[in-house]
């Protein structure tokens, strides 16, 4: 027996049973199954296509299943199944894909990640952007808004402490003079403190 066919022949395992269930061949190359033993007993799987095998007659189609995971006696395998339907025996045959499905999975799951990988940078990029237009757009309003305005009404108050005041007008002007500059300092202390890092 040549390499290429000892490989299959460990892959493939031929099992004949009767329609009833009695098994009464098993090449017991992936799953050691004993003669008599019932083929509906064996997985939910055949149990599910018992009523389907147990009618009469010849099935003209063999039925196929890929990626089929089925457990038997203790040992699990992911098998492509095909069933033919012969008059008075049912003839099963497993192709063992196990290594063949599980790289699938691993491939799909690193497929999955990367494309997670990709959008969580995507959306770390969009966020950035965003607050950085934010931001932005807060320094230009500080700064065309509020702080220029508070500015201009320094400027105003200088032109009016160069004008003849009563005492108490001079008072009320100091008292307004440094509440405004109060708020002028918080204004620039703001705009400053947009400049910092917030993730870091």
């Amino acid at each position: 027996m040549n390499k290429q066919s000892t490989f299959f022949s460990k892959k493939i395992q031929e099992i004949h049973a009767k329609p009833s269930g009695e098994i009464f061949f098993s090449s017991n190359t992936i799953f050691d199954i004993s003669e008599n033993e019932d083929l509906y007993s064996l997985h939910p799987f055949f149990e599910s296509l018992k009523h389907e095998l147990e009618k009469e007659g010849i099935m003209e189609n063999s039925l196929a299943f890929p990626c089929v995971q089925l457990e038997v006696h203790g040992k699990e395998a992911i098998c492509d199944v095909t069933i033919k339907k012969e008059l008075d025996f049912l003839a099963i045959l497993l192709f063992d894909y196990s290594q063949h499905y599980e790289h699938l999975h691993e491939a799909a799951q690193e497929k999955k990640s990367a494309m997670l990988l990709e959008k969580e940078h995507e959306l770390k990029l969009k966020y950035s952007s965003e607050k950085a237009a934010y931001l932005d757009f807060i320094r230009e309003r500080l700064d065309t808004k509020l702080i220029s305005e508070m500015e201009e009404a320094v400027r105003k108050i200088e032109q009016l402490k160069r004008t003849s005041l009563t005492p108490e007008q001079r008072q009320n002007l100091q008292e307004i003079e440094e509440i405004i500059g109060g708020f002028h300092l918080k204004a620039i202390q703001v705009r400053e403190g947009l400049d910092f890092d917030f993730d870091t």
